[in-house]
Formats: structure tokens, C-alpha cells, sequence
């Protein structure tokens, strides 16, 4: 189903980031991680991808003590991983699990010492393991559009300029709302105690990343709102599951990076998910995908699309396979042509798109 409507630029917009530091991108990253561990293990001791999902991880908040110039963490975090697995013979799934979590966070939190891991993942029902590489494993919705609009584009590279200033750690999160032509940002970002040696440094701290903001764009920024008195957003590890903030797989940025309320969206949680048959995951990415090549085509300004899986049913087969333009034209046989083209070839693709996810080369939250 194809329609076409004329372009509008809505009146107000929404869009919103939650930084890699973040609890609920720390879930997705970690049962990313963990999909992508297991995938790598299954092929080397099976020489194919088995029946996975561990989408249900959550992270508990632990205890902390930040001090200007240190501090101490008094109870480590917490990170229940749940979902499910094929057992495999050569090492048990838990070490898996806990190795992939220990190497994630090394990574991604360089002030994170100290954690704990609680692998729950039991194996999946014989009738959805049957569905690997046979038809999709669930009913579920992917969702794209493009492009992004310039509000969009600026919360999505701003993560990388607060982070640069010295003393911030890696959960940051990123408002913007935009009225008519006036944008206001609320930046939130948690300081390095161990960087911070007073509550002056503190707020040059907050000062430069306001700074920092204010050269990408013209707006009134406000950071770590919240600050009053001695409460501020001083952290030991520059991430709030220190003590402040849990986590949980799904409830952060969508497949683009963003949170975007005014537009079309899927509540799935895409990482996590094996990336052989689980159309959860696949979708949101083909969709992506063909909604930015449709709207390189001529006239198209701006294009959604949406694919509806029956479970069961081939992949290249979706339920629904929508998409609705934006622009000044009409439906022609040759546009209808182009679009068609595309759709049928990302969906005909997806055995390239198994190694790019087992691999790390896609970006999913």
C-alpha cells in the first residue's frame, strides 16, 4: 500500500536521546552485546545462528557515595539478563552471558568497576527453535522514516559534544522541544566525581557543556535542571545505575537513535533479539533502510514505512508492507515502480543483514 499526502511541517516537535552512559541504553547495548556473543558462539560450534532472544534484561540501581575528588560505591549495580537461549555444548550459556556483560561494560563505562550479573535465560519453546530459518518468529511491527529534520539531527550528534567536555561521564540524556521556529534543550549530565574536586569545578563543568550546546545551536539550554543546593548530578562512575536510575532493554532510544514522539514509532524492543528470524528486529531495520532510500527519489520529501510480520511466514513476505509520502506528486506507475523495488530488495536481503548484526556494524539504539 502506497499513498502520498502533501508535506506539512508540524508545529511543534518532540525529540528526545538517551546517551550510552544511560541505564536504559546500557540494557539495550548489553543484550545486544549478548546476542551478538551467543550468534558468534552458535556459529563456531553449530556453523549456524540458533534459537535466541534475550531482550528482557534489567538493570538494578545499586548504592553510592560521590564525593568532590572521589567517593565510594557502597552496592554495586545489578544486571538480570532474561529471555531465552539454545543451550550449546562447549561452554554453559551463563559464562557467556557474564563475560559478554563484563566485556560491555568495560567498554562503555570507563569509570564502572563494579557490578553484578544475574543470568536467568532459560531455553525457548520447541515450537518457536523450529522457526529459525523457516519463517518469522513472531507477529510484530517495523517501523522507519526519513529524513531526519533538523531538530533531530541535532539532538543526535549533540551526545558526543557534552561528552567531550572534561568531568562528564557517559549518561547523559537529551530533550529538545521545538515551538514554531524557538527550541529549548534540557541537557542532563552526570559528572565524574573522582574529575570534580569542588563545587566550583562543578559548575564550570555545567557551564561548558551549556557551552558547548550553544555553538551547535541557537536555543535556551538549561543542564542537570534539578541541581539545587548540595543536590547535584555528581556520580563515582558517570552513570546514574550507580544509585540513582534502573534500566530495561526497550524502554530507550528506537532503531534511529531517538525517541521521537511525533513520529511514527514501534514500541519493540529491537536489541537482543536473534537476528536470523526475530522481524522485531528486522523490520525496524529494513524499514529504516527503505524509508531513506524512497526518500532520495524525485519530488519525495519525506517517507514513512511500516512492516507487519505474521509469524510463521516467510520474512520476504510481510503481512503489511505500507508506505506513505510526503511531497508535491502523484502516485505514477514509475513511482509505484521505484518503491516496490525497493521494498522487495530490502526484503530479500536479510541474510546480509544477519552478519552486520553479528558483526556490531549496526546501530540499534
Amino acid at each position: 500500500m502506497i499513498t502520498i499526502q502533501k508535506h506539512i511541517i508540524p508545529p511543534f516537535e518532540v525529540v528526545e536521546r538517551k546517551g550510552i552512559g544511560h541505564p536504559d541504553t546500557l540494557a539495550d547495548g548489553i543484550s545486544e552485546s549478548i546476542s551478538r556473543s551467543l550468534s558468534q558462539f552458535y556459529i563456531d560450534e553449530f556453523g549456524q545462528i540458533l534459537h535466541h532472544n534475550v531482550d528482557k534484561v534489567l538493570i538494578i540501581a545499586g548504592k553510592s557515595m560521590p564525593e568532590f575528588g572521589g567517593g565510594s560505591i557502597l552496592k554495586p549495580p545489578s544486571v538480570i539478563v532474561g529471555g531465552r537461549a539454545t543451550k550449546p555444548s562447549g561452554k554453559q550459556v551463563f559464562e557467556i552471558i557474564e563475560d559478554s556483560v563484563t566485556s560491555f561494560f568495560r567498554r562503555t563505562v570507563k569509570n564502572l568497576e563494579q557490578f553484578r550479573v544475574e543470568p536467568r535465560v532459560e531455553e525457548g519453546a520447541p515450537e518457536l527453535r523450529s522457526l529459525i530459518g523457516r519463517g518469522a518468529n513472531d507477529t510484530s511491527i517495523g517501523v522507519g522514516y526519513a529524513p531526519l529534520s533538523s531538530t533531530e539531527k541535532l539532538v543526535l550528534g549533540m551526545e558526543r559534544e557534552v561528552q567531550r567536555v572534561h568531568g562528564v561521564g557517559e549518561d547523559t540524556k537529551l530533550m529538545a522541544v521545538r515551538i514554531g521556529d524557538e527550541l529549548t534543550i534540557v541537557v542532563a549530565a552526570a559528572m565524574v566525581s573522582k574529575f570534580i574536586s569542588s563545587r566550583e569545578e562543578y559548575d564550570d563543568a555545567k557551564a561548558k557543556v551549556l557551552e558547548a550546546v550553544s555553538r551547535r545551536v541557537d536555543a535556551d539550554i538549561c543542564v542537570n535542571c534539578a541541581d539545587s543546593g548540595n543536590n547535584i548530578y555528581l556520580t563515582v562512575t558517570g552513570t546514574s545505575i550507580e544509585m540513582g536510575d534502573d534500566g530495561a532493554t526497550g524502554r530507550g532510544n528506537r532503531g534511529n537513535g531517538l525517541i521521537t514522539p511525533m513520529r511514527p514509532m514501534t514500541m519493540e524492543a529491537i536489541a537482543g533479539k536473534n537476528p536470523v528470524n526475530h522481524v522485531g528486529k528486522i523490520y525496524n531495520v529494513l524499514a529504516q533502510r527503505a524509508a531513506s532510500e524512497i526518500a532520495e527519489l524525485d519530488g519525495v520529501i519525506e517517507a514513512n514505512v511500516t512492516f507487519v510480520s505474521k509469524i510463521g511466514a516467510p520474512i520476504s513476505q510481510p503481512l503489511l508492507r505500507g508506505v506513505r509520502i510526503s511531497g508535491d506528486l502523484q502516485l505514477t506507475p514509475e513511482l509505484e515502480s521505484q518503491v516496490d523495488s525497493i521494498l522487495n530488495y530490502m526484503l530479500e536481503s536479510t541474510d546480509q543483514l544477519v552478519e552486520e548484526f553479528v558483526k556490531g556494524k549496526l546501530s540499534i539504539y
